[in-house]
């Protein structure tokens, strides 16, 4: 953030990693601009299609070619230096005025050698100078939280009890390394990530970090690098360290439940940051480099991520699917929204038939599944044989549940509603997101809506057609046979109709189905009320 990015592409080497950078800075820096240096060694041009990466990255602002190996590129720089200011120059925190006091307290901590201090000390230094805890809010800590977001220093301030609380890191790079001489250390390589607070003790033997132990940790814990393994006193995992294959486990496949994330581009460490969040429910010591099984209230889970493949697969097996899932959702989510322009869907998959019990079932994507109920259409098909169509509400309800959905809209949006199952669901059709109302019961317009009044009319209807069977002449007995047949489910339609639980079409569709049941006059009525299906025949 407030930052100006530049990118050196080398003509001595291939460019595979060209668009994992450019990614990368558009996620993590709200849209800082970016400069695009290419170093064309011994005159060789770097190959890069620069009018594709403007239209795909808004922060590509331009590129420049020189050789940095002779005079040449001299001259050239001079250009690039200018880019830069001037780039630098238009950063909205540029300009922008602060107190002299802050400049004063910046240029002392920037000035002063040791490597931290302690919060206590700190605020000694704003004192003297003229920083005080006002009644509007502590002006000292509001300080120290904008030189932390400069990068100036380190000062943690979420958790008070915390020892990164009451300590200000004057010099970023100590932890910094600090932090690298475990992960870069043979012995911890070795042990795929693990450590002790031994191991650390003899890795931080040097004076500079001299009690300093449990803040050090405490700063890799904070960056996500590593977390204490459950029931072990003073062990330690750094998962970027982890084997990369998988332990060996066995797995019910049982009534499994699924979910899926797929991502346009999958930043690297998503899934290390969330096994370091979900530590505590690991099922030791089933965990990789790429996997988790996370195990709580008798349910398992297993959370893989497919790098190449951009996605996240996560399975459920036991008697809390729904539970852990929600917990694993919201986890994960929380980690999406921490990227600026993160790019996710969300898949949720189909209980059909075919696909309920299946290992590979077919996958929707929500946001698309929200689309569709805000334009009014229930049901979705499948995309496996036989193409079953299924209700979306029960795929929601079967995967994440449909609270999840329901949010209140901003006043004035417009709304769409209908029923689906007795429940009233309003739908905002440009964001696609759901309220349901329940408190209302259908209203039943009719005291014979049980069933009796059917019982009756079908009793009268044979009692009739009895009577008058000696009565009449064969052809008219016959009409008035057909007639009777169509009277009861006519009836039964109307009356859904009229309690206002099927839709026009819905009704039209009933009346339909039931004439072309009906021997030689169905077959009959059938051509005209589907005249399509007769144009089709002509066809073929």
């Amino acid at each position: 953030k407030r930052s100006l990015y530049l990118l050196v592409a080398d003509s001595r080497k291939e460019q595979p990693h060209l668009d994992y950078w450019l990614n990368v800075v558009e996620l993590f820096s709200e849209n800082s601009p970016l400069l695009l240096i290419k170093n064309e060694l011994n005159d060789r041009p770097v190959q890069i299609d620069e009018s594709q990466l403007r239209g795909r990255f808004d922060n590509f602002q331009a590129s420049f070619a020189t050789n940095l190996g002779n005079p040449r590129g001299r001259v050239e720089v001079e250009n690039i230096i200018k880019s830069i200011k001037y780039h630098i120059s238009q950063l909205p925190h540029i300009g922008t005025e602060f107190p002299k006091t802050w400049i004063k307290i910046r240029a002392i901590l920037e000035q002063d050698n040791r490597n931290y201090i302690s919060l206590d000390e700190y605020f000694k230094i704003c004192d003297k100078n003229g920083v005080t805890q006002g009644n509007s809010g502590d002006g000292r800590l509001t300080l120290s939280q904008f030189l932390h977001d400069l990068g100036v220093i380190l000062h943690f301030q979420d958790d008070k009890k915390s020892l990164l609380y009451k300590t200000i890191i004057l010099n970023p790079n100590w932890g910094t390394d600090a932090i690298y001489k475990v992960l870069d250390n043979n012995r911890v390589k070795t042990n795929l990530g693990k450590f002790t607070d031994g191991d650390v003790s003899k890795i931080w033997q040097d004076s500079q970090y001299n009690n300093m132990q449990g803040e050090l940790l405490e700063l890799m814990s904070k960056f996500k690098l590593c977390y204490p393994i459950n029931n072990s006193n003073n062990t330690y995992i750094a998962p970027q360290l982890l084997d990369s294959n998988p332990l060996q486990y066995q797995w019910n496949i049982s009534e499994n439940l699924f979910l899926r994330y797929e991502y346009d581009f999958i930043p690297k460490g998503i899934l290390t940051r969330f096994i370091v969040e979900m530590h505590h429910c690991i099922d030791e010591p089933k965990v990789w480099r790429s996997g988790v099984i996370l195990k709580r209230d008798h349910t398992f889970a297993e959370v893989i991520e497919t790098y190449h493949r951009r996605e996240i697969k996560i399975r459920l097996s036991g008697t809390n699917k729904r539970g852990l899932l929600e917990v694993i959702t919201d986890k994960l989510d929380e980690i999406h929204h921490s990227y600026e322009r993160l790019r996710v869907k969300k898949m949720i998959p189909c209980n059909c038939a075919v696909c309920k019990n299946s290992q590979n079932p077919h996958f929707y994507d929500l946001d698309k599944l929200r689309q569709r109920m805000a334009n009014n259409k229930p049901n979705v098909e499948c995309e496996q044989p036989p193409y079953n169509e299924v209700n979306i509400l029960s795929l929601i309800d079967d995967t994440i549940g449909r609270e999840k959905l329901l949010e209140k809209e901003q006043e004035g949006e417009a709304r769409i509603n209908y029923n689906i199952y007795g429940s009233r669901v309003e739908i905002n059709p440009v964001r696609g997101a759901m309220e349901e109302h329940q408190d209302k019961q259908i209203q039943v317009k009719s005291a014979w809506a049980n069933g009796s009044f059917y019982l009756f009319v079908f009793v009268v209807v044979v009692a009739g057609i009895g009577f008058l069977g000696n009565q009449l002449s064969f052809p008219v007995f016959c009409v008035l046979v057909i007639a009777g047949v169509l009277l009861v489910p006519i009836i039964g339609a109307l009356q859904l109709k009229q309690d206002e639980r099927v839709q026009d079409e819905t009704f039209l569709e009933l009346m339909k189905m039931a004439i072309a049941q009906l021997p030689l006059i169905g077959n009959m009525l059938g051509k005209v009320l589907n005249p399509s299906d007769n144009s089709q025949e002509e066809e073929q």
